[in-house]
């Protein structure tokens, strides 16, 4: 697995999801209320991403929602519940526009690296300041396409083009891990697959010059 030793949020609190398709590409939101269900495609993600709210586990996706057994990152991981349960993630972004905080969960490989990467990014970087500072401003630039020898995945690309201060929404998802030095070193990787891989041009490490989002 990677090297996100694997719950975020507060047990009682709902929120609605983003998924990032790691097969095929693409991001939908889900607009569930409780009440009325609903799904639509966010063609140009941008969304502040608090690591502070990150969790790690085990995740069952099924047709009957998503089982989520994840603690803050840093806790021992708890007992695998089936083998229909993989090695996830999730944590608490905040969407601009008023549309306000969301879970982002994922167990597909291609998509936990990606994660990984940018949150290594994110902790090393000043304004983080062990989580005590400012949060990104994370844009999704691309996916690039692998076939593996378990069939075809988007590898989402992610880069952080702005850094604000954290919302009193995103405050209210905090995990609360043991204190931990630092993460394991990762086994995973975002790279391109060595076989049928179609070669992209990675995207520059300086900020974006795309426009930064009201997130109010």
């Amino acid at each position: 697995m990677s090297g996100f030793g694997l719950n975020i949020g507060k047990g009682g609190d709902f929120l609605p999801s983003i998924r990032i398709n790691g097969k095929d590409g693409g991001v939908e939101r889900s607009t569930w209320d409780g009440t009325n269900r609903g799904l639509e495609v966010i063609d140009e993600f941008v969304a502040l991403f608090d690591f502070a709210t990150l969790q790690v586990g085990w995740i069952e996706f099924s047709d009957k929602g998503p089982d989520k057994r994840l603690v803050a990152i840093g806790d021992p991981l708890p007992e695998r519940p089936s083998e229909k349960h993989k090695q996830g993630i999730q944590l608490v972004v905040q969407l601009p526009d008023n549309l306000g905080c969301h879970e982002l969960s994922s167990t597909a490989i291609g998509v936990v690296a990606a994660l990984e990467a940018i949150y290594n990014t994110t902790i090393a970087a000043p304004e983080w300041d062990n989580g005590r500072g400012q949060v990104p401003v994370v844009r999704l630039v691309e996916f690039i396409r692998e076939k593996t020898r378990h069939g075809a995945r988007a590898v989402p690309v992610f880069q952080v083009i702005a850094w604000k201060d954290r919302t009193s929404e995103l405050e209210e998802h905090r995990a609360s891990p043991r204190p931990r030095a630092a993460m394991p070193a990762s086994t995973t990787s975002a790279q391109p697959a060595a076989t049928g891989s179609t070669q992209m041009t990675p995207p520059a490490s300086a900020p974006s010059r795309t426009p930064v989002p009201d997130f109010g």
